[in-house]
């Protein structure tokens, strides 16, 4: 991949850091994007969840969790459908 020089100056000169530096942008950008999970973003980063945690908090990162995510939550945990705790737009 050829990277534009004006990415390139602002990326450290040391290899290694360059390498880890586009990659934690890949990551970040996929997790962003919900093509990967908060989980497999840590993995691909080879950090542990709570040095993913703070990885991502420093960078502004937030979880990506939204009602309808946290209705599933809720629904996979209890017998009764969601609906019933939580009601539709349309009143229901």
């Amino acid at each position: 991949m050829e990277i534009p020089d004006s990415i390139a100056e602002l990326l450290s000169q040391d290899p290694e850091k360059r390498t880890r530096s586009i990659l934690q942008g890949l990551v970040i950008g996929a997790y962003t994007e919900g093509m990967i999970s908060r989980g497999r973003a840590f993995e691909l980063l080879g950090l542990d969840h709570w040095s993913g945690e703070a990885f991502f908090r420093e960078r502004g990162i937030f979880l990506n969790y939204d009602a309808e995510a946290f209705r599933q939550d809720i629904g996979s945990r209890f017998s009764q459908p969601t609906d019933s705790y939580f009601p539709t737009s349309n009143g229901t």
